[in-house]
């Protein structure tokens, strides 16, 4: 219940601070003095600090010409544009000078071959058909050695390695 209590408390703390902004706000629009309700004393002499520091109120003439000559001292004088140009010439010269600082590499510049997307997509699939292949071959050897022939393992081995040779000179040709 501390804590209910201790929020109550806020809340009721923030609506008289609420209030007593609003009543001294209708005052200023008012322009009267009434008698300020206690607790409010450091507030108002704030308040009228504000006042002093507000510029008075006066009639500017930004987007018209007065009709009166009174009133034409008032009026403000025309503003002449910024010059820009000044202000991003430093800007436009940085520019160009990080464009000639930008080298350009010869590998980007050369032409891929056609194939080469296609070739980087399907790599991993013929990288895993690599793998299955030499695991058969190895299998065969394997096989044949068992059963004892000894001569054709021997063609078997120089047929893996012409084999292997070729598919290596295809590979080159890509």
């Amino acid at each position: 219940m501390g804590l209910r209590d201790e929020r109550v408390g806020t809340l009721e703390n923030a609506a008289q601070k609420r209030k007593d902004r609003l009543l001294a706000l209708k005052r200023r629009r008012q322009g009267k003095e009434e008698e300020e309700p206690e607790g409010s004393e450091e507030k108002s002499t704030k308040l009228e600090e504000d006042d002093k520091n507000l510029p008075s109120s006066q009639v500017l003439f930004r987007n018209y010409r007065p009709k009166n000559d009174s009133l034409a001292d008032a009026a403000i004088p025309p503003e002449e544009p910024a010059d820009v140009e000044a202000l991003v010439k430093p800007q436009i010269e940085d520019g160009e000078k990080a464009k000639e600082e930008v080298e350009v590499e010869i590998t980007n510049l050369a032409p891929k071959k056609i194939t080469f997307d296609l070739k980087r997509c399907i790599q991993p699939q013929l990288d895993k058909l690599e793998r299955q292949t030499d695991k058969a071959m190895a299998e065969l050897i394997r096989q044949r050695l068992r059963e004892g022939r000894q001569q054709d393992f021997l063609i078997a081995v120089n047929a893996g390695a012409r084999a292997h040779q070729k598919a290596g000179f295809d590979s080159d040709e890509d």
